[in-house]
């Protein structure tokens, strides 16, 4: 089956993350502890496959339908929370490939206090997304085929003292794409276990010493070219940072980590080891009832789908700096607007003089309104624009896509 979701992720504006938003309201003690929502949606996409500007462009009217679930409950220790959501869209151009996009997306949180010391909190989060990705994730091409996308994370936390407390973390990325263009460049597993040392500096200030041990491994079964496994590109790294989070009040908090990140690669045969900064900051400011903003900027090493020059040389990773907002301004009692934002500019480590070194930039920006037209009903509109711009050849992109809908829950 042809499916399609965008993940679920920090900045996905889809419909898993409107579920989770249900899903917070539920357990934040709204009046019931299940939300069941669906949209129809028409659209006109202007470039369906991201390809450059010329014959191979494809544009595309169609419509989309997406219904979804969530549910949270709430007992005396333990929060947990559910969601899914299905999507089908439907192109009406006859030079598609495949007419009809369909796919799942499934999440799940739960958070435990098993005293007044010790906390536990678990997520997770799957799709299959065809969909450019969000920043970090190594590509920003729709692909097709039944590409796999898994995040899980947990963390338990334990204060030692009213001063001192410890957070226990681990996170795991799971990458595998179907389409054969990216599958021995991208299929991979992250491993992220992390530990943080929190200091109360003040009554709104919390200081952090924290490390983290990265790894990274590609499917060693694929091979980039003949006699070169994918597993060539592996690589592991250190973290190692301090940093501030900070309450300025009750409705702006702000946090920042700075450090190194350390990073070996298994295929060592030019010595490419390196050592980069480590930066992940953020504001987040509620202004008004149903009225937020949220900045961020973050600066890593991660994966990228390109993998080999002409001449067979392994490009390793890309060194990127990420930023990016979201907005959501609550204008009349009905009539709400959001807009969002990313930026990132990368540059390849790796492959030799023709592309060690070269950069490329990704843009995306979107933005819409809706208006509450019943207690369960409402319209929407929006617009959002994806530019790649690339030192490399023929990788360069820009798509429009414009939506108009309507959306129900209950």
């Amino acid at each position: 089956m042809n499916k399609f979701i965008r993940t679920a992720g920090m900045l996905s504006v889809g419909a898993a993350s409107l579920s989770l938003q249900g899903v917070a309201t539920a357990s934040e003690g709204g009046s019931k502890p299940w939300t069941i929502g669906a949209s129809l949606r028409g659209f006109y996409d202007d470039n369906i496959y991201t390809r450059p500007a010329g014959p191979a462009k494809v544009d595309s009217f169609g419509f989309e339908v997406s219904p979804s679930l969530s549910y949270a409950t709430h007992f005396e220790a333990t929060t947990v929370s559910l969601s899914y959501a299905y999507s089908a869209k439907y192109y009406g151009t006859s030079k598609a490939q495949n007419n009809w996009d369909q796919g799942h997306a499934v999440s799940a949180a739960l958070d435990h206090k098993f005293n007044e010391k010790l906390s536990l909190a678990a997520s997770d989060s799957f799709s299959v997304t065809r969909e450019p990705q969000e920043i970090f994730s190594g590509l920003f091409f729709r692909t097709e085929g039944n590409n796999l996308n898994n995040q899980g994370n947990i963390s338990l936390s334990y204060t030692i003292d009213p001063k001192w407390s410890v957070v226990v973390g681990y996170h795991n990325g799971y990458y595998d794409y179907e389409n054969a263009a990216f599958k021995a460049a991208l299929n991979r597993v992250e491993h992220l276990p992390s530990l943080n040392l929190r200091y109360q500096l003040a009554p709104t200030t919390v200081g952090v010493l924290g490390y983290q041990y990265g790894s990274v491994v590609h499917d060693g079964g694929l091979f980039l070219a003949s006699g070169l496994r994918a597993s060539a590109r592996d690589n592991t790294s250190h973290y190692f940072f301090g940093g501030l989070d900070h309450t300025f009040s009750p409705e702006l908090t702000g946090a920042v980590r700075g450090g190194a990140q350390i990073t070996k690669y298994d295929y060592n045969a030019f010595g490419y080891n390196q050592t980069s900064p480590y930066v992940d900051a953020n504001l987040k400011y509620g202004y008004a009832p149903g009225s937020s903003v949220q900045v961020g900027v973050r600066h890593q090493r991660n994966a990228t789908d390109v993998d080999l020059n002409f001449a067979g040389n392994i490009v390793q990773d890309q060194e990127s700096t990420g930023v990016y907002g979201v907005i959501r301004h609550q204008i009349t009692g009905k009539l709400g607007a959001h807009a969002s934002a990313q930026y990132q500019d990368s540059q390849f480590h790796g492959g030799g003089a023709t592309i060690d070194g070269k950069s490329e930039t990704f843009f995306t920006v979107s933005g819409g309104l809706d208006y509450q037209i019943t207690a369960n009903l409402s319209a929407e509109a929006s617009y959002s624009y994806d530019d790649l711009s690339s030192n490399l050849l023929a990788r360069g992109y820009s798509r429009n896509r414009v939506f108009l809908g309507i959306r129900a829950s209950y």
